[in-house]
């Protein structure tokens, strides 16, 4: 445990201004070079880490082992120069306030980066749980900001108490803080408990493609402390407090499945053969349904360009007598929300080619004007 009790400021500078240069040069010039090797050692090791996460596939993976080495990253040299610098601290002759000083500052410097290490591996192994085990709980600031903050809460619980200073008194203006806190702060956290109601439901998770009662739609990037940052189809970022979400009636299109059915609607003239119609539709359907979902993954390096794909199969009904038309809908399956706009487009250039084709006829509404003369006789 350390000992501040006998620490005075005033003897530490006393006893700089004691030193003359020769004393400070031959009693510092070989724990400088001391110092200079080991940051050596530890950039050494921090590049041995690195190489470790580049090199090897299994460390791309979601385990304990690759959250471990991917939370090394960077803490080696602190904690190398933390370890000589506190040995080297011992082994000198320097008077008692001075060690006692650098003996709590290595200290400090050496805890605060092994609670970074602990950190880094148990937000890392919390995400690899629930992207690996869950399903529907998914990665977001929230939940691991909370891991992170609770982690160096203790590491500084035990600095003060390391160093003897009673928790106590800290502990008891943190609740009555609090208190006061929670009640200027209604708003807030609020806020931050419908963060957390978010997180462990299983109706809303990162990726997924929500509309909001109020009409903005978009892609959930994040749920943090307030906020859920939604990207819409734009690329523009909508904040919503975390509050509105959980209160409000939204249409979640990527729950159970990512997969969506899109309806368009048509029509064909009267004199149409419709069973002709019904085939060619979902001919022209399926081709449409194959090429551009294969485009799209393979784009994204899901699948090679060799390969082939096969959707599900398309649906078509025709529904209603219309004025000028037989009008159908047609049922399209897309992998994602946001496939649809595209299918939709492919889809009315090919059929409008094909009806053409094979002289089928998308006629445009016609209306008969019927007006009576004088004389008793009706003309158009």
């Amino acid at each position: 445990m350390l000992d501040f009790t006998d620490f005075d400021i005033h003897l530490f500078w006393d006893y700089v201004d004691s030193l003359n240069p020769q004393e400070i040069l031959f009693s510092f010039l070989p724990p400088v070079i001391g110092l200079v090797m080991a940051i050596f050692v530890g950039w050494c090791c921090n590049r041995y880490v690195s190489n470790q996460i580049a090199s090897h596939p299994i460390l791309q993976k979601l385990t304990w082992k690759t959250a471990l080495v991917r939370g090394l990253k960077g803490a080696p040299v602190l904690i190398v120069v933390s370890l000589y610098l506190s040995f080297v601290t011992r082994m000198m002759s320097l008077p008692e306030p001075v060690e006692h000083l650098l003996t709590y500052v290595f200290f400090v410097i050496l805890m605060i980066t092994v609670m970074q290490v602990i950190s880094r591996t148990a937000t890392a192994i919390l995400n690899n749980i629930i992207v690996a085990r869950h399903e529907n709980l998914s990665e977001t600031s929230l939940l691991t900001d909370v891991v992170s903050w609770s982690i160096y809460l203790m590491g500084f619980i035990i600095i003060l108490a390391e160093c003897d200073i009673s928790i106590t008194p800290f502990i008891t203006a943190m609740g009555v803080g609090g208190m006061a806190v929670a009640l200027g702060m209604q708003e807030t956290l609020a806020s931050v408990f419908a963060g957390f109601t978010m997180i462990f439901a299983p109706q809303i998770r990162n990726n997924d493609f929500v509309r909001l009662s109020s009409g903005q739609e978009g892609r959930i990037v994040d749920i943090a402390w307030r906020y859920t940052t939604i990207e819409n189809l734009e690329g523009n970022t909508i904040v919503v407090p975390n509050k509105q979400i959980a209160s409000a009636v939204l249409t979640n299109y990527s729950v159970p499945a990512q997969d969506i059915k899109v309806k368009l609607q048509c029509g064909v003239a009267y004199d149409s053969d419709l069973d002709k119609v019904e085939q060619v539709v979902l001919e022209v359907a399926q081709q449409i349904q194959d090429d551009v979902t294969k485009d799209i993954l393979v784009s994204k390096g899901k699948i090679a360009e060799d390969e082939s794909v096969t959707t599900a199969d398309p649906g078509i009904f025709f529904h209603t007598f219309g004025d000028s038309a037989i009008e159908f809908s047609v049922t399209l399956n897309c992998k994602a929300f946001t496939h649809q706009y595209r299918m939709k487009h492919e889809f009315i250039k090919a059929l409008t080619k094909r009806f053409r084709e094979e002289g089928i006829e998308i006629p445009f509404p016609i209306v008969t004007v019927q007006q009576t003369r004088e004389d008793g006789e009706s003309s158009k």
